[in-house]
């Protein structure tokens, strides 16, 4: 098994662009290992990225999944769980971070490689809150909203904070995503930890805004993207509670597309006001990005 400080994985079925902007952050993030499982075993990306050193691709053919002997019918979740813990058993020491291609682990002042350089051994897991990516045409930069609490829901929502109440103001997750040792046994690979086979999660410190520590989530990339995936989304439980059933009514009229995209406006666009808001509550990210440089210093 190769050796490495940090291995980085994800499975993906995404845009050429957004696996190469996956790829060059981590690789910025100075991991030693970049794997890649494409969940089209055609993807053209594999083509390009084949030769790139510290990247590894794989390719999950239907015998891929029977040699992890799981169904390539199966359930999303379930085969990335499978894909991620047969990556997770390929590395001899260091730590694993699993994530997806529209996750972007960064840390304020230093890479992810030395953030985890410099935890002791009883350090076994570490999670990193997550900030999601807003919509915004009257700004410049790249604006995030954190966790919120319910009185900075209620200010930036108004109306609409019942709704956003169960994820904390956000519309991905709210667990975060973890990096987690090499080499712990009898422990299971999920989503957003690993977690002991009597099914406890590994968490051992927690970092989040207060540490200068963001699991940049670009949940949102434009209406037409986010509407495509809306119904594989709401299959794959990808939404709860009360925001699940407004989704679903507008979903099932006879003219869900105005409706949808007052929604979505509701959800994702935040002019220069809405940043306000969100900058008074402490609810705000910023950070400049120029991700075609990132993809040309690093996959030059």
């Amino acid at each position: 098994m190769p050796r490495s400080r940090l291995t980085v994985g994800t499975i993906l079925r995404e845009p050429v662009e957004t696996v190469m902007r996956f790829v060059a952050w981590y690789l910025a993030q100075d991991a030693d290992r970049v794997v890649m499982c494409f969940d089209d075993p055609e993807d053209p990306a594999i083509d390009l990225l084949g030769n790139v050193e510290r990247i590894e691709c794989i390719r999950c053919t239907p015998e891929f999944w029977e040699r992890l002997g799981i169904s390539p019918e199966a359930r999303f979740t379930k085969r990335q769980n499978r894909a991620m813990g047969y990556v997770y058993a390929t590395i001899a020491d260091g730590w694993f971070l699993n994530v997806d291609s529209d996750e972007l682990l960064h840390l304020d002042g230093r890479t992810l490689a030395e953030e985890v350089g410099g935890q002791g051994r009883d350090i076994r897991a570490i999670r990193v809150e997550p900030v999601e990516h807003l919509n915004t045409p009257d700004s410049d930069g790249m604006h995030f909203r954190c966790l919120m609490r319910p009185w900075m829901q209620r200010k930036v929502y108004g109306d609409l904070a019942p709704v956003m109440k169960p994820r904390q103001g956000l519309m991905g997750h709210t667990l975060g995503k973890s990096v987690t040792r090499a080499g712990l046994r009898d422990v299971v690979v999920r989503q957003h930890w690993v977690q002991t086979a009597d099914g406890e999660a590994l968490t051992d410190l927690t970092l989040g805004v207060g540490e200068g520590a963001y699991l940049m989530h670009f949940v949102d990339q434009g209406y037409e993207i986010w509407r495509d995936k809306l119904p594989w989304r709401l299959s794959a439980r990808g939404f709860r509670g009360p925001i699940r059933d407004m989704l679903v009514e507008v979903l099932d009229g006879p003219d869900p597309d105005p409706g949808l995209r007052r929604l979505y406006d509701m959800f994702f666009v935040f002019d220069q006001a809405r940043l306000d808001i969100l900058a008074e509550c402490r609810a705000r990210f910023d950070l400049r990005l120029d991700f075609d440089q990132l993809v040309a210093e690093q996959l030059s």
